[in-house]
């Protein structure tokens, strides 16, 4: 029986749709979850946390002061990904 993580309701595999999250670490299956498709859509849309807010505010200060600094601090080597 699949049992949403979320709403903890059975989930009706023939009739519903639904999500099927597995964690894998190596070969080695450590856990997983059920979810019906609205409530892994809703957990995926969430509203940020304050502490992730403060973590973004900061990143954007850093890249900002990064900008700013004289060129002999700067990173000389560029990297492209292809």
């Amino acid at each position: 029986m699949k049992v949403c993580r979320v709403c903890n309701v059975k989930i009706v595999t023939k009739k519903e749709r639904y999500v099927h999250l597995e964690d894998w670490k190596c070969e080695k299956m450590e856990a997983d979850s059920w979810w019906h498709l609205n409530c892994f859509k809703k957990a995926m849309n969430r509203e940020l946390t304050q502490l992730e807010k403060q973590a973004g505010m900061m990143l954007n200060k850093a890249g900002a002061i990064f900008k700013n600094l004289p060129e002999e601090f700067k990173p000389k080597e560029e990297y492209v990904i292809t």
